[in-house]
């Protein structure tokens, strides 16, 4: 079969019917392709893959339908899928959907639209994707931007639409995942001054306050603490904040940060070096986030070496209620070294005074 006579048999088999009306297959082929039309007929009669209904008109017989053999075996055999094929697509979709919203009941909003309203399996498949990506998205404990966001699902800033994000808006609290829309901030407390072009900003003034990651620059200088305390819990972060000893520089570490955030507290430590504390939930994703904040003392030159454990009563206040205990920043741990089973035990860790650049 020629190429021309197969694309215009993917034409005809689009449709399911077993049964044709001859006239309509010709209207499909159009006058350009009448005369392929007339010989692509002759082949399938040959090969057994139709035969035809007839009529004696005008002393002559003239085909008025053709029934086809077994149409989902010769839609398969041109690359179309058949209706079987895409009712067992169309079900598969379905459950996986029904098991997303099980999974994470958060989306069943999402997932009930997806499964009530009548949308095109494409449709449907490409908002089960965004779906799954948002799920990801919020067991890393991940923050950022859209842009950021549509890079986790889809490999790219911009490649989710417009419409996309307006039907996400409308059933997924997008801003309490962590998916921001507006300019990134650094959140920070205790004792911090940053002098930019603009002026100078003390944190401590302040008690707390969000500072746009752009600051974080070439132009500013920093007045360095003694310490940094990485923060994830927010409520913790704030509490602490507001009552840090001074010379600690307390910073809110929003699980897997953006790009944005690493990029701006690498900037702040290249500046202003000194050692760190981190406190986050002890569970898989909290080990991730610890490995991550430990990563950032090694890219500006200085090994996170681990250090003496320190009790949650030594950093100046009393023990730990469960919702504010750390756990020790694995990334402390020399690589492919174990880590003493006995310092589990304590809630936090320090993580070695980066070298200062030259």
């Amino acid at each position: 079969m020629r190429p021309a006579q197969q694309a215009l048999l993917c034409d005809w088999l689009r449709a399911d019917a077993a049964e044709r009306q001859w006239q309509s297959l010709l209207d499909i082929a159009g006058a350009q392709r009448l005369e392929l039309a007339e010989g692509l007929l002759d082949l399938l009669l040959h090969a057994g893959a139709l035969h035809t209904k007839e009529r004696f008109i005008h002393a002559q017989w003239r085909v008025e339908r053709i029934v086809w053999s077994d149409v989902a075996v010769l839609q398969e055999a041109v690359g179309l899928r058949s209706a079987a094929t895409r009712e067992s697509a169309r079900q598969q979709l379905a459950a996986q959907l029904q098991a997303l919203g099980e999974q994470e009941p958060w989306l069943e909003s999402a997932v009930r639209h997806c499964l009530d309203s009548r949308q095109g399996e494409t449709l449907r498949q490409a908002r089960l994707q965004l779906l799954q990506a948002l799920a990801s998205w919020q067991a890393d404990q991940r923050f950022g931007l859209r842009q950021d966001f549509a890079q986790h699902a889809r490999g790219t800033t911009k490649a989710i639409t417009p419409t996309e994000w307006k039907w996400l808006q409308a059933h997924v609290p997008l801003e309490a995942l962590g998916i921001a829309r507006f300019a990134p901030l650094l959140w920070l407390g205790g004792s911090l001054t940053l002098n930019t072009p603009g002026g100078c900003i003390d944190v401590a003034a302040a008690g707390l306050c969000g500072l746009p990651t752009r600051l974080f620059g070439a132009p500013a200088r920093v007045r360095a603490p003694r310490r940094y305390w990485l923060i994830e819990n927010r409520a913790s972060f704030e509490r602490q904040a507001l009552a840090a000893a001074p010379g600690t520089c307390v910073v809110w570490l929003p699980g897997q940060p953006p790009q944005s955030w690493r990029e701006a507290m690498q900037w702040l430590l290249q500046q202003a070096p000194a050692p760190a504390d981190v406190s986050c939930d002890p569970d898989p994703a909290g080990v991730a986030i610890a490995l991550a904040a430990g990563a950032l003392w090694h890219a500006v030159g200085g090994p996170a070496l681990a250090g003496p454990p320190h009790a949650a009563a030594g950093l100046g206040r009393g023990p730990a209620p469960p919702a504010e205990r750390t756990r020790p920043c694995l990334a402390a741990a020399p690589a492919g070294r174990p880590r003493p089973a006995s310092h589990a035990a304590h809630p936090v860790h320090r993580v070695a005074n980066p070298r200062p650049q030259s």
